[in-house]
C-alpha cells in the first residue's frame, strides 16, 4: 500500500494532552518573541526573518519535548533566487520551510495578513497575499506582489494545490506555479514533505514521528511548460508517498519496506 492510501492512525488522549500544551506553548512564545522584537523587525527585514528563523527553532524544540515528534530536513536546500512548489498539510510547513530557506517568502491567503503577529511578520519577510476567491486577479495580484517585492530577492513558495490537505487526500495541482515559472524564468524546486503525520492541520493532537522537509529535483528555468504540471504533482506525490510510509511505519510499528499487495 502507497503512502498516498493510508491515513493518520486515531489521536490518543495522551497526545491530545500533550498537543494542548504544546499549542499554548507555542502561541506564548509567540506573544512574547512577537511583541519583543517587533519595533527592530518593522526596521529591517533581515532581523525579521532572524527572528522568524529563531522562532521556527523553538517550536521544534517544544515539539520535541512535549509531543516526542522530531524534524529533519534532506537534500540540498537552494540558496539562489527560484519558485519553491510544496505541499501544504499544516503550520509546520511554514516553519520548516522559513527555518531551512535564506530567503523565504510565501503566496498566502489574504486573510493571515490579519493575524496578530503573525500577518505582520509576513508582511515583513516579504511575503505575498491574495484572495484565491478572485480567479485570474489572483493570479495577477501573485504576479504583481512578487515583481513589487523583487523576484531576485529570495526563495518563493506556492503551494500548488492551494490549501492545506490532510493524510489521504489529494486535491489536484493548480497552474499558478507554471505561471510564475513563465513570467520571472526562474528554476522550480521540488519538495516532498509529511508534515500531516506530525502535526494535522486540524485538531490539537500531535503525532510522535519525525516530519521530513526533502528538497527533489530542481526543474531548470525556460523548459517549456506543455505537460509540465503532472510531472511536479507526480514527484511532489511520489516523493510524499515514501515519507508518509515512513511517518505510517514510526507510528503503527510497521516495516515501512512492506507494503501489502
Amino acid at each position: 500500500m502507497r503512502g498516498r492510501d493510508r491515513n493518520l492512525p486515531p489521536a490518543t488522549l495522551a497526545m491530545r494532552l500533550r498537543g494542548l500544551v504544546f499549542i499554548l506553548a507555542m502561541y506564548g512564545l509567540m506573544l512574547v518573541m512577537g511583541l519583543t522584537t517587533m519595533i527592530p523587525s518593522l526596521i529591517s527585514q533581515p532581523f525579521a526573518r532572524r527572528i522568524a528563523k529563531l522562532y521556527s527553532a523553538w517550536v521544534f524544540w517544544l515539539l520535541r519535548v512535549i509531543c516526542g515528534a522530531r524534524i529533519e530536513i534532506r537534500g540540498k536546500v537552494p540558496h539562489e533566487a527560484c519558485i519553491i512548489a510544496s505541499k501544504h498539510q499544516s503550520f509546520l510547513d511554514i516553519l520548516l520551510l522559513t527555518y531551512a530557506l535564506p530567503s523565504a517568502r510565501f503566496i498566502m491567503k489574504q486573510s493571515l495578513l490579519k493575524v496578530p503577529i503573525l500577518g505582520l511578520f509576513a508582511r515583513q519577510i516579504g511575503c505575498i497575499a491574495i484572495d484565491r476567491s478572485a480567479g485570474g486577479d489572483a493570479i495577477r495580484t501573485m504576479i504583481d506582489g512578487v515583481q513589487q517585492r523583487g523576484a531576485d530577492a529570495g526563495q518563493t513558495i506556492i503551494f500548488p494545490q492551494g490549501t492545506r490537505t490532510a493524510p489521504g487526500t489529494f486535491p489536484p495541482f493548480r497552474p499558478g506555479v507554471l505561471k510564475l515559472y513563465q513570467h520571472f524564468g526562474q528554476p522550480i524546486v521540488l519538495t516532498a514533505l509529511n508534515t500531516g503525520w506530525v502535526w494535522p492541520g486540524h485538531g490539537i493532537a500531535r503525532y510522535p514521528a519525525t516530519a521530513v522537509l526533502e528538497f527533489l529535483e530542481t526543474i531548470p528555468a525556460e523548459q517549456s511548460t506543455e505537460a509540465l504540471l503532472p510531472v511536479i504533482e507526480n514527484t511532489i506525490e511520489t516523493g510524499y508517498d515514501g515519507l508518509a510510509d515512513e511517518a505510517h511505519a514510526a507510528l503503527t510499528g510497521s516495516d515501512p519496506g512492506r507494503h501489502p499487495a
